[in-house]
């Protein structure tokens, strides 16, 4: 049976036939009976297990639960006689994004904030400004009106896909101090890039500010790498920014324009399974995630599902719960400006040299 003929059969009837129950809680989505985070949609004929961000097709299943390998689920998927189900994809609506007209062209306030609060050199701002990736606006709520420093996403067509809102002025009435949110419609798949050079390989980090704090640190060795913000930990922008790298190399972006976020995972899972292209490109992927239990455990994941994965954690030296790139940036730029102060200090504590007035003969 061909791929595309194991694809269509029905996820649920696999699911029954291997003796795991999912109980239906609306028209078209099921609910693992233990894991409650554990989803199959019937429209899609997909599965999702959103606690451990693992997602797919019929074919991913049945290798995440009989833990074999593609060649073997493709082969229990063949010999068993398998209800077919008719697959509706999801249709994607184009992202709007409402906030153009109220953003402002001086960004004073992000500047201000990024450089005074966060450590970030104004050089990289205005890379970023620059090159449309950042953006200052005014985000309305029912209550107030505030500055944001908004984050955009572009795809591989470079058309707005999403936007990240970072506020300026702490809210002590939210549990981060600072607003944090996505915009309505966003894609998440897609991710928030820049590019250095001529990029063949990437890397990829938890925010936006954190990917500009890892720029800083390291640009005089950086040359050819795509740096990619995830915006938290997500295996479908992984997915995509691989698919996307390997669409450019190919000169096949047309490839990518027919890609659905549904396929992205089963998409680099085929190339894994059918191809040497990982084998090839050992150091394809770079992992700089924060340094907490939750970035190594994606690490983890990824590693452990085939993909060759380097990993560039910021150092942790003092042990804390958790330490991210602008954690490190800051860290650097407050020792350096204290070896500054101490210097001054050191040069105005100098006894002054007295000249002598006579000339010696």
């Amino acid at each position: 049976m061909e791929i595309e003929e194991c694809k269509q059969i029905s996820i649920l009837d696999v699911a029954n036939r291997l003796g795991i129950s999912f109980k239906q809680v609306s028209s078209r989505v099921y609910e693992h009976l233990e894991h409650d985070s554990f989803r199959i949609f019937s429209t899609t004929n997909t599965f999702k297990w959103f606690s451990r961000d693992i997602q797919g097709d019929v074919i991913d299943f049945v290798r995440l639960v009989k833990g074999i390998s593609f060649k073997e689920a493709l082969a229990f998927l063949s010999e068993e006689p398998f209800q077919k189900e008719a697959v509706q994809e999801k249709r994607e609506r184009p992202f709007y994004y409402p906030l153009k007209r109220v953003e402002d062209s001086n960004c004073s306030l992000a500047r201000y904030y990024l450089t005074k609060c966060r450590g970030i050199s104004e050089e990289i701002i205005e890379k970023m400004i620059q090159q449309g990736l950042m953006a200052q606006a005014s985000w309305k709520t029912k209550e107030t009106v505030e500055p944001v420093i908004v984050f955009k996403s572009f795809d591989h067509r470079h058309i707005l896909q999403a936007a990240s809102l970072q506020g300026i002025y702490k809210n002590h009435s939210i549990p981060r101090e600072r607003l944090k949110t996505i915009l309505k419609g966003s894609h998440g798949h897609v991710g928030i890039s820049f590019d250095i050079g001529k990029p063949n390989r990437l890397v990829f980090c938890e925010s936006f500010i954190d990917l500009m704090s890892y720029y800083e640190l390291h640009q005089q060795s950086l040359s050819d790498v795509r740096l990619v913000s995830m915006e938290g930990l997500k295996r479908s922008v992984v997915a995509y920014q691989t698919l996307r790298l390997i669409a450019e190399e190919n000169q096949k972006l047309e490839f990518l324009d027919t890609v659905t976020p549904s396929k992205l995972l089963p998409l680099i899972n085929t190339i894994r399974d059918t191809t040497t292209y990982f084998d090839n490109h050992p150091d394809l992927l770079t992992l700089a995630v924060d340094c907490d239990d939750a970035g190594k455990d994606f690490s983890d994941k990824l590693s452990q599902s085939g993909f060759p994965v380097l990993l560039d954690l910021p150092d942790n030296e003092s042990g804390k719960e958790k330490v991210d790139w602008n954690d490190i940036l800051r860290e650097k730029k407050s020792d350096l400006q204290l070896m500054i102060e101490t210097a001054k200090e050191t040069l105005r504590n100098q006894p002054v040299r007295q000249t002598s007035q006579c000339l010696e003969l």
